[in-house]
């Protein structure tokens, strides 16, 4: 068993009062121990990094060449501990054994990729047709709130700790509780590699009691949080009370839209990889299949094939392709929306019910379960599940397609399988989502970007434009020349 502590100021925070986390393959296990902050440690952690900011401690703000050096450091010490970390996902989060290493892998590439980029925060600058000098330069927002999910803890919490770094913020960091085993040692690696006290300060505590103060504390400038849509809308309103900035991942409930002209092998491919990797616990994944309905039955049949043959087991072995949920109330939840969609009469084609049998009971495991011939309006095609359902429904026209694709409250992503590339360009135009996959599913380079159109959120993560989301940008404005003309108009010589 880990003790999982906060770190605030570069120093461990004991506690008396713990959260125990147990195994969610083996319920019986406990895998972390983790010792609770309390709202003084909260607010000392956030006076620290706002003293560090304030008073550029350390030549943080200023320095970029140091920021550069301890993110390479960071990208490098996370592939060093890459097997610990998988380790901690297996055991934490029941991530499978394949999916844990890629994960730990694309965490490292994010931290990579935003090295170097505080030596090329460029601003610009303009010479009037007086002589006077315009300024445009970009700074760092202050001082950040990250709230981080657990369903991709490593990644979710590179996305804002890396970019955030980068450009010379400082950093109030509040990890789920489900991982605080995976942030704690995050947070050691980070701290290893010389980056000065109070740059970053991670605190351990539930979200309704340290993740609310942090949004609530006037000394943070902004916010950048990932997990439900409810949450992201409260603290929408209680960071609106001091104009906070805000960055918000939210849920999302994304099609996959099939044509009858797609390499359908590579299409339901795609599927089972955008809809079930960690157990179709992702904001992003693939839970609205959309068909061609001269296809369906062709389609259904494939994907029956492909659901027999993923095997749902302990994510310790290397053949295992989807482990359990996190939770018991993830589980009871999961199970809830598949007895909806029973009692609602839409045809199981398989699945619908809690896996047992070779020790699976004693986990939280949920067997893949896919209902065809759903209606858009139905609550399980429009509310977010978070686990391993899909639903499938059928158009006949490209309009047709575009508008079941649409006609959700969320807009995080979209995926057009069909060989004809004019026709998935034109659409893609057309679907209000963040992110649109033309023949693939689910890839998030470093180099693209990540965010949600309508309810999905607020900001974008990921690439340039992640980079823009902890900048304010500032005009200086230089009289060169000493002329005022425009004084006159109130101020007569």
């Amino acid at each position: 068993m880990i003790e999982a502590k906060s770190i605030i100021n570069g120093e461990e925070i004991k506690s008396d009062q713990y959260y125990y986390r147990e195994c969610p393959y083996d319920t019986e296990r406990i895998v972390t121990k983790t010792h609770l902050a309390s709202i003084d440690d909260l607010k000392n952690a956030v006076d620290v990094a706002r003293e560090v900011f304030d008073n550029d401690k350390y030549n943080w703000v200023t320095d970029y060449k140091q920021r550069d050096r301890i993110l390479f450091k960071i990208a490098e010490k996370i592939r060093e501990e890459s097997q610990t970390f998988v380790e901690l996902l297996m055991d934490e989060i029941g991530m499978p054994l394949r999916q844990a290493k890629a994960h730990v892998n694309a965490s490292a590439d994010i931290f990579e990729y935003y090295a170097g980029f505080g030596s090329k925060l460029y601003g610009n600058m303009k010479f009037l047709p007086n002589g006077d000098l315009v300024q445009l330069v970009k700074e760092p927002v202050g001082v950040v709130g990250a709230i981080t999910p657990w369903n991709f803890p490593l990644t979710q919490s590179a996305r804002k700790i890396a970019p955030a770094l980068a450009v010379g913020c400082t950093i109030v960091w509040k990890p789920a509780s489900y991982t605080s085993a995976i942030s704690y040692h995050l947070a050691k690696i980070i701290m290893s590699t010389g980056i000065p006290k109070g740059v970053i300060n991670m605190v351990l505590g539930p979200g309704e009691k340290i993740g609310s103060e942090l949004v609530k504390n006037s000394k943070v400038d902004k916010i950048s949080f990932t997990g439900e849509t409810t949450t992201g809308k409260w603290i929408m309103q209680e960071a609106s009370k001091d104009l906070k900035r805000i960055s918000l991942e939210l849920g999302g409930k994304n099609p996959l839209i099939l044509f009858k002209d797609a390499n359908l092998n590579q299409a339901i491919r795609g599927l089972m990889f955008g809809m079930f990797r960690n157990a179709g616990q992702a904001c992003g994944a693939t839970t609205r299949l959309i068909v061609e309905e001269d296809i369906s039955s062709q389609v259904e049949n494939l994907i029956v094939e492909s659901v027999k043959k993923l095997k749902l087991g302990n994510p310790r072995l290397e053949d295992t392709d989807i482990g359990p949920l996190v939770s018991k109330s993830q589980e009871n939840k999961v199970l809830s929306y598949i007895e909806i969609g029973t009692k609602e009469g839409y045809k199981l084609l398989i699945g619908g019910k809690k896996a047992t049998g070779n020790g699976l009971e004693k986990g939280y495991f949920v067997e893949p379960t896919v209902f065809s011939n759903v209606d858009n309006k139905s609550k399980i095609a429009q509310e977010e599940i978070f686990g391993p359902v899909l639903v499938i429904m059928y158009f006949k026209t490209d309009d047709e397609a575009v508008s079941l694709a649409n006609d959700v409250t969320y807009g995080l992503t979209a995926s057009i399988w069909t060989n004809d590339y004019r026709k998935a360009l034109k659409i893609s135009r057309k679907i209000k989502a963040g992110s649109v996959w033309i023949n693939d599913a689910y890839t998030q380079p470093s180099e693209g970007l990540w965010g949600g159109y309508k309810q999905s959120g607020i900001g974008r993560e990921l690439g340039l434009q992640g980079i823009e989301d902890f900048v304010e940008v500032k005009m200086i404005y230089s009289n060169v020349n000493e002329n005022y003309p425009h004084f006159k108009q109130v101020y007569k010589d």
